[in-house]
């Protein structure tokens, strides 16, 4: 493939690791997942734009892929088989009763959980008309998380642990590997139900892999967070006194191995409430236990995971919506009638403290950084829950600022930004935010020829120029038109954008859209159906 030219990629928490999504590009195709297939597009240059070839993976669900090279990875989920046990290890199936004749004895039930399987499928792209399946590695476990660094794939699969069950099975292009009981990491932090929790590190470049499985008998897995050197699993704790498991897996190329245990207050809200930086920890989480109030916090751990540093209590009452850490900083979000963003100082681990705060209309869900000192809002405000876009300034610490906002004028919109960030496309280099609303533009939709109704719930990409004072809407694209009643679908909604060159693309399930970065007008488009 020739030079591409500039292009964007995935908004990725982590520089340099990238996060498995719906849609890549490597600067002249765009790979996307369009009703559970993956299509590949000839995007750039715009008259060469068209659809190229269709990869579908059987009786599966698509949940991303990944990009790296000429190797295409698309990670996708299946059900498998039905355990017939009588309970999983900690959890108490038993039912009451009483032993009196004519009443229920107490007995404990049989629990049938249906257990999934997670694969990877890496194809070559050499011919991208017809590319060509080099790899498949199927695990035991329903998908938690997956990230790629380098060249290497790192999977996340967790499967409950039933009594007399078969440890989990690896199968990597038909070969089946066994988990060995004797090579079962198991953590002596107690949980009220256990699971085995599967990591994968896989080299996609490798025509024949010798994948790396490493299996831990643990809580149940949940939300992840990945640096370029460690997955940090996180195993929420249910038991009156909210509390989170932490563990901290060090990876590199194909060695993947534990490191330390240890556990926090609270449960955090997703990836982004985490981080690690100079070899400490930093989460946020929020609590509530029987008796205590919702309140926010900070903690900071060592690399073996023992809090080092805690800020706790913040915003009593309230709850806990975004966060976002920066080198020595953190901001955190939290909302009940209005919204305070708190700037928080972490450049000494033990003492994290408060530097400021400020109070606006709405709350953020996501805070995309600008630079270091300016940062993107996006969330809602008002009583029927429009969105709202807001920058800030934070040189000053002590007293942020928002600068510029833009609130949708319809009555009420949403947005997928809200709860994905890769969602949000955003390049400081060309000034350019865009992120699909929907509900924002159209009130109805007559099919009679004579109307001119249009979508009830119209969906667009949202462009804007940012700078570092400045917020400004220059334009909107949208999938949905009069002429096609069709297009009012929800595979007519965006989900995705990306731009290559002077070109931004639009995408949808049916739809990839060409606009041109300048004026926005229409350049072309590729049905995808």
């Amino acid at each position: 493939m020739s030079s591409a030219p500039s292009h964007s990629e995935t908004n990725n928490q982590v520089a340099g690791v990238d996060e498995l999504d719906t849609v890549k590009t490597d600067g002249q195709y765009i790979y996307t997942v369009s009703n559970n297939t993956v299509v590949i597009v000839s995007a750039y240059p715009v008259t060469n734009a068209q659809l190229v070839s269709r990869i579908s993976i059987l009786n599966q669900t698509i949940d991303g892929i990944f990009l790296s090279a000429n190797r295409l990875a698309i990670v996708s989920e299946a059900p498998r088989t039905v355990y017939n046990m009588y309970g999983a290890c900690g959890i108490n199936t038993f039912v009451g009763g009483s032993t009196k004749p004519g009443y229920r004895t107490s007995y404990y039930v049989p629990i049938r959980p249906q257990v999934q399987n997670t694969s990877i499928s890496v194809y070559d792209l050499t011919t991208r008309s017809s590319p060509s399946l080099q790899t498949i590695v199927t695990l035991n476990g329903t998908f938690i998380g997956a990230r790629l660094i380098g060249n290497f794939a790192y999977l996340v699969t967790s499967t409950p642990a039933w009594a007399n069950q078969t440890l989990p099975l690896t199968v990597v292009n038909g070969r089946q590997m066994q988990t060995v009981a004797t090579q079962v990491f198991h953590s002596d932090i107690s949980d009220r139900a256990f699971s085995y929790t599967t990591i994968l590190a896989l080299d996609t470049n490798q025509d024949n892999p010798a994948p790396t499985v490493e299996t831990y008998l643990l809580g149940t897995s949940s939300t992840i967070y990945v640096s370029l050197t460690n997955i940090f699993l996180t195993q929420p704790i249910w038991d009156g006194q909210s509390g989170t498991v932490l563990h901290r897996i060090s990876v590199n190329g194909s060695s993947v191995k534990y490191e330390a245990t240890g556990t926090v207050p609270g449960h955090v809200l997703n990836q982004y409430s985490m981080d690690e930086n100079q070899g400490y920890f930093r989460v946020a989480t929020s609590s509530s236990g029987f008796g205590s109030s919702l309140e926010t916090n900070v903690y900071v751990l060592n690399e073996n995971l023992r809090t080092v540093g805690r800020l706790e209590g913040l915003s009593p009452g309230e709850l806990f919506y975004a966060a976002r850490f920066m080198g020595d900083r953190a901001y955190l979000v939290t909302y009940h009638n209005t919204d305070p963003l708190y700037v928080l100082d972490l450049h000494n681990p033990s003492s994290p403290t408060v530097m400021g705060s400020l109070i606006v209309a709405g709350y953020s869900d996501f805070l995309q950084p600008y630079d270091q000192t300016h940062l993107i809002g996006i969330g809602k405000v008002g009583v029927h829950t429009t969105v709202k876009v807001s920058l800030f300034n934070v040189t000053d610490p002590t007293n942020p600022v928002e600068t510029a906002t833009y609130t949708t004028s319809s009555w009420y919109s949403d947005s997928p930004a809200l709860k994905d960030a890769k969602a949000v496309l955003f390049d400081k280099t060309n000034s350019l935010l865009v992120i699909p609303i929907d509900g924002s533009q159209y009130a109805y939709y007559q099919p009679a020829s004579t109307s001119t109704g249009q979508c009830s719930n119209g969906s667009s990409a949202y462009v804007f120029n940012v700078t570092s004072a400045s917020l400004i809407l220059r334009g909107t694209v949208t999938h949905q038109t009069l002429d096609n009643p069709l297009s009012c679908s929800s595979e007519y909604n965006i989900s995705r954008e990306l731009f290559i060159g002077g070109v931004l693309y639009t995408i949808s399930d049916a739809t990839i859209k060409l606009s041109s970065l300048t004026d926005l007008t229409q350049l072309g488009s590729v049905n995808l159906e």
